[in-house]
This record gives C-alpha cells, structure tokens and sequence, in this order.
C-alpha cells in the first residue's frame, strides 16, 4: 500500500503549532497541572472521530486515552507520550522556556524534546489515519499520561485497564533521534542510613559519629560485588552515591547520616534479590565493625524492560519503516527511564520507544526539538498504524 496520500497529510508547520501550544502549558512536575495540556489534545482529536476518556487522578491532573475505533479483529496499537516536565532549572535561557518559540527550523522550549515533540507528531499522525478512512482491524489509540517525570502515575492506571492486557503493542515518543529503543535499565534507589550517638563535639569519645560510620560503609560498598551480565545494547549495570546528609551542627557529634544510591539494573537482575544482597552486606558491616547500626529502604523502583528484537510488533515496524519510509532502524540504547518500565513488566507488551529529538536535550536549558525531525517521526507512526491494523 503506498502511503504518499497519507503521508501528504501531515505538515512541519502544523507539528510545530501543535507542539508550540503543547510547551506553552506549563506542566511542570511537581506538580504536574497536565489537565489543560490533555484537555487541548482531546479536542484537537474529536473532530478527527477520536473518543476520549480521561483518566482522573486530581484536580488539574489526567491521562487522556483517546480511541480511534477498528473492527477489533487485532489488538490496539497505542501511540504514547506523557505530557509533564521537569523544572526549569536556575540557568539562563536563550528562548523563554513556555513560549514554544519557533525559530531555526527548531521549536524551543522546556519539554519541547522531552517530549511534547513527540506528542505532537503522534497527534499529527493518529489525525491523518482517521482522514484516510482505512479499514482498520484494531483501534488506534492515542494515550497522553500525567505524572512520568515523578512516579508514573497515568502509565500505571492506563496499565490497570482490563483493556490494556488485549492490546497488540506500544509506542512511545520520547527522544531518541528518530532511532529504534527496545531496552532500557532498571532503576532501584536505595536510602542507607547509618545511626551513631550524639556527644559534644567537645568530647566526641563520648559518641558514635555517624557520619564516620558511613565514610567506613561507603568504602565496603566501593567493592561490593553485585552480580550482573553486561546487556549488548545497554552495557553494564551501574551505582553511584549521588546524595549524603548527616549532622546537624559543628559542635554535636551526628547520630545519623543518610545516602541515596542511584543504580542503574539490567534484565536479568532481579530488585527483591538485589535488596537481600544490601541487607546481607549491612549485616555484614555491623558483625566487623564495633558499634555499627544501619538500615536501608527503596525509596523508588521500576524494573528493567527489554521488548525482543523478534517480537512480531517489532518486525512489523522495522518492515514499515523500510518499505514506506525507506529508512533503516537502528537499534539503540535508551539512556533513561521509560513507561515501558511499567508496561512490559506489569503487561508483557511489545513496547517500542521511537521519538523526534536528541535525548542529551532532555532536563537541559535551552530544550529543543527540530521540525523536520518531528515531521518524519509522524510517517514512521503513520507506517506502523497501516502496517499493525490495516495491512
């Protein structure tokens, strides 16, 4: 099926207005404010035969799923984003970060890679296979979701739908060049804290410091040994210490000290044994060292995700790409978190990640994404919306 019609249908001037007004909502997270942001795609989709539903989670916050019905001969194919940003930061700005200032061949703007970029080229892709009146076997759903810079809160109600576990296979816009993502690590954050006794700092003998306690965990933990098999696209499994508190004045001996462990988990690597092997290794510590007492607790998890390069949604994909696009899809590792994180572990879908914009954009001043970039993310969307319901 040649999809020149379709794909006539779609303009960089129209994505770039429609990511311009989706970056001048400011969707900051926290604390979120998505439902402005989702409200403007629903109706920008209705006209186009869409239904919506949002997915209510407070006051100014929801997920929007909006369906484009099919026969229900296959499953759905889900187009993802999610619609909050991180803050903006303390550095300056060339272009004001919601004003979704067009310039360059570019629009700029906090969120613009990452990744209302993406949203719009989906939004411009889902409009154009609702005017071309296919015969389509499975319903084409569009999912915007709150919350995924925080906690992943509209991917895991969308994840709790009964509907979700029928549908054929996710793909999510976030920034990764236009090239195919199908893993991506783990992450697990522990909070360790050791615990010690408060003396004068006069008379520290008195005490036990904390903090030293922790200089003395921290050296151990440098050469823990924690089992991994190096992944062929994502590497190696990584940790590192990115935050340490303890004390509260000069003059007072500290009785605790905490640190926030950022590591990165592989598949393969499974959290719950990962945690056995912390505790067992504290344990460890508090038999050698004299007076040592620590605790720890998972402040945050979301386990690793891989879709197999098989998988028939993959193969599907990586033919359209090829045969309407002529474009060759490289596989590549997926630097950050994803909803996949949710919806391949909790669902065991195929989920593919494929979006316009650098991923070394994404939390970055300056933000940006290109025009033509996102023009061409919306004919990949296009071809694998013909080619997984209606070919």
């Amino acid at each position: 099926m040649s999809l020149q019609g379709l794909f006539a249908k779609i303009s960089g001037d129209e994505i770039a207005h429609l990511t311009r007004e989706l970056v001048r909502f400011d969707t900051t997270n926290p604390p979120g404010n998505e439902r402005r942001a989702v409200e403007f795609v629903a109706e920008s989709l209705k006209p186009f035969g869409f239904e919506c539903l949002f997915l209510e989670h407070e006051t100014q916050r929801a997920t929007l799923l909006a369906r484009l019905q099919g026969s229900g001969e296959r499953g759905a194919l889900v187009f993802n984003g999610h619609i909050d940003v991180v803050p903006v930061g303390v550095e300056s700005w060339q272009h004001p970060p919601f004003e979704g200032v067009i310039d360059g061949g570019k629009v700029w703007g906090r969120g613009a890679a990452d990744m209302k970029g993406g949203v719009a080229a989906m939004m411009a892709a889902a409009k154009a296979v609702a005017q071309a009146d296919l015969a389509l076997k499975g319903d084409l759903i569009l999912t915007v979701t709150a919350g995924e810079e925080v906690d992943m809160l509209g991917a895991r109600a969308l994840a709790a739908l009964p509907e979700a576990r029928h549908w054929q296979a996710v793909i999510i816009s976030e920034p990764t060049s236009n090239r195919l993502g199908l893993a991506e690590r783990g992450v697990f954050w522990p909070e360790i804290t050791t615990y010690g006794k408060t003396a004068h700092g006069s008379t520290p003998e008195l005490g036990v410091n904390a903090v030293m306690m922790m200089v003395k965990l921290l050296a151990e933990f440098e050469k823990l040994d924690i089992p991994f098999q190096p992944h062929p696209v994502l590497g190696e499994f990584t940790r590192s210490v990115n935050t340490i508190h303890g004390g509260v004045k000069v003059n007072v001996v500290p009785d605790r000290c905490s640190v926030m462990v950022d590591m990165r988990t592989l598949p393969g690597q499974d959290h719950a044994e990962l945690m056995r092997l912390l505790e067992a290794f504290l344990a460890r510590l508090a038999g050698e060292i004299p007076g040592f007492r620590a605790t720890i607790r998972l402040t945050y998890e979301l386990p690793p995700a891989e879709t197999p390069q098989e998988a028939e949604a993959v193969q599907k994909f990586l033919f359209a790409a090829k045969a309407h696009c002529g474009v060759d899809l490289p596989i590549v590792k997926v630097p950050f978190a994803t909803e996949a994180g949710v919806f391949v572990p909790t669902l065991g879908l195929s989920t593919l990640i494929l979006g316009p914009g650098d991923p070394a954009l994404a939390h970055q001043p300056d933000e940006f994404v290109g025009i033509a970039e996102m023009e061409e993310a919306a004919r990949l969307y296009i071809a694998a919306a013909v080619e997984m319901l209606a070919a």
